[in-house]
């Protein structure tokens, strides 16, 4: 039998929160981006640089206007070159779908709203270690740009590592019930629900 390890990864260059602390956030939305111009959109409507993507799960920090803090911002991670997901919050999903549905004339982009996805966020200085355990993820990458994500499936649920306002944070993408479990895990483990919003 072939062990195929699931690649992790953090930041190499930003702060790691003292406390361990989730938040469920109902605000946000994924959204998966497909088809066979979807870079041609991504790079030309949106004005992203995607060349660093060139790995499944890489992902980078973008928005829709000019604020990487607002409700406006967004995580994309690249599956292929013709597959993307946005994880995003609900102000910017609206737009983003307006965007999209708009230049679906001009581009071959189809988006689906992933409405049974929900998201749990989590901090601290133990976080990394709980996924890499919990999920039996590799660790082994490092994301030096603050403006660099990284997103790895392991089994249901879909785990990211992002920066939001020069800390460490991780992001749990699955549908509601599987979120549930996890974040009762995680409660065991030390964390509180307690994390303050963060855009």
């Amino acid at each position: 039998m072939t062990f195929t390890p699931i690649m992790f990864a953090r930041h190499s260059q930003v702060d790691v929160p003292d406390s361990n602390l989730l938040e469920a956030n109902t605000n946000n939305m994924v959204i998966d981006f497909s088809g066979t111009e979807a870079i041609p959109f991504l790079t030309t409507i949106l004005g992203l640089d995607i060349n660093k993507l060139t790995a499944s799960g890489l992902g980078i920090k973008g928005t829709l206007d000019g604020d990487l803090n607002s409700t406006y911002s967004f995580a994309l991670y690249y599956f292929s070159e013709t597959a993307f997901r946005f994880v995003l919050h609900s102000d910017g999903a609206t737009q983003l779908q307006a965007l999209i549905s708009e230049q679906q004339l001009r581009y071959d982009i189809e988006f689906v709203i992933r409405k049974e996805l929900a998201t749990l966020l989590l901090c601290g200085e133990h976080a990394f270690d709980a996924l890499i355990e919990a999920f039996k993820l590799t660790p082994g990458l490092r994301l030096s740009d603050v403006n660099s994500c990284y997103g790895a499936q392991s089994g249901d649920v879909f785990i990211t590592a992002i920066e939001k306002q020069s800390q460490q944070y991780f992001q749990l993408v699955a549908k509601a019930p599987e979120l549930a479990k996890w974040q009762a895990h995680l409660q065991q483990r030390g964390f509180d629900m307690s994390l303050p919003e963060v855009a």
